[in-house]
């Protein structure tokens, strides 16, 4: 059974506001300088901090007392600004509108928060969903174009991991699909996916003992991008889920999405 709860922007607040509490979950509303509403939800093993009306975005997340994202982040977030965050949405149809709808779906074991945007030439719905007693979570992006033209779309989940020098990577593909040990670019771009399994693995596995995964349909993202930090050449930053390789998404109106065409996107991450 699925309960649903909206939350109207009248429940964010300078003092945290706990809009729901039960079956292992708790859910509190609340605002950081300079009037940005955040929803900071958490099970037994740690907190996401997620900010509701810019496009779901994850501010942090934080299992076992330590933060997934790069120590190099900022305090604080800021408006219409995703650095320092873990995760946002990036190249998206320009014409989407501003987050209308917030909303938690509850069910015994994981709680979901849901937004959507206003109808205009493009509506998205991004989702985040946690379960419980896990130290892992998806990310999902619904893109609807409601235009009667195509639209642009290089959609890429992109996740600002800190950088583990010395980190062992694993895949379940062959090392031909994407090279890291041997390449010396900056920005390192995987083969198709697509060409050699339905679902990829990436493993990272720290000095320190910590184990971090990502998963993704290859029919949804066909490519794996990973940058390695300017200062450190020998570090590289964890996966991120790509629709299309960076020189594509560079052309512009390379990729379309179709009138009245949907696509769906879900990433699976965290901790082991």
């Amino acid at each position: 059974m699925k309960t649903i709860i909206n939350l109207s922007p009248g429940l964010f607040g300078t003092q945290p506001n706990e809009v729901y509490r039960g079956a292992g979950f708790t859910v509190t509303a609340f605002m950081f300088p300079g009037d940005i509403a955040a929803l900071a939800l958490q099970n037994q093993r740690g907190t996401l901090t997620l900010l509701p009306y810019q496009d779901l975005m994850i501010w942090d997340a934080v299992f076992d007392g330590q933060s997934l994202k790069s120590k190099a982040s900022r305090a604080q977030p800021r408006r219409n600004d995703t650095r320092g965050c873990f995760a946002s949405h990036q190249g998206l149809p320009p014409d989407h509108g501003p987050v209308i709808d917030v909303w938690l779906e509850v069910e015994e074991k994981a709680i979901t928060v849901r937004v959507s945007t206003a109808d205009g030439p493009c509506r998205i719905q991004p989702a985040v969903q946690l379960a419980a007693s896990s130290t892992q979570f998806s990310i999902e992006m619904v893109i609807n174009n409601l235009a009667e033209q195509a639209q642009p779309l290089s959609y890429m989940c992109h996740m600002n991991y800190a950088c583990e020098e010395g980190a062992v990577f694993r895949q379940n593909l062959p090392g031909c699909a994407l090279n890291i040990r041997d390449n010396p670019q900056q920005v390192i771009c995987s083969d198709d996916l697509s060409l050699y399994v339905d679902q990829a693995e990436f493993f990272m596995l720290a000095p320190c003992g910590r184990r971090f995964v990502t998963r993704f349909a290859t029919g949804q993202f066909s490519y794996a991008v990973l940058q390695r930090p300017r200062a450190n050449s020998r570090a590289t930053a964890f996966v991120q889920p790509a629709s299309c390789s960076p020189e594509v998404a560079a052309i512009p109106m390379a990729v379309m999405l179709k009138a009245g065409e949907m696509r769906e996107f879900r990433v699976t991450t965290g901790m082991l």
